[in-house]
């Protein structure tokens, strides 16, 4: 009985699978389209950021070169720190490119 309606079943899914894969085809162009265009966002975005990343890295050197006479050091210590983990998101985008 078991194996009667595993046939049956297998039987049902395989004649069904043709027009699911009919219907799929259409569909999934649409998707590729829309992330072809998602990809591209991305990458203008990424180059935005990297701007404003680069903008941030001068203002972030500015504010260092003010010294001890604006900041404490361990104020300078953090300014450092944002600094050098700016550094790495560029670098780490220049290289991803």
């Amino acid at each position: 009985m078991n194996k009667r309606i595993a046939t049956a079943l297998t039987l049902t899914l395989l004649s069904v699978m043709p027009a699911l894969a009919v219907e799929h085809g259409p569909a999934h162009k649409t998707m590729d389209e829309q992330c072809a265009k998602e990809c591209e966002m991305l990458v203008r975005n990424c180059a935005r950021e990297t701007d404003s990343l680069q903008q941030k890295i001068a203002r972030l050197r500015a504010e260092i070169a003010k010294g001890t006479a604006v900041y404490t050091a361990d104020e300078l210590n953090r300014l450092d720190k944002k600094l050098k983990e700016a550094n790495l998101i560029l670098k780490n985008l220049m290289e991803n490119r």
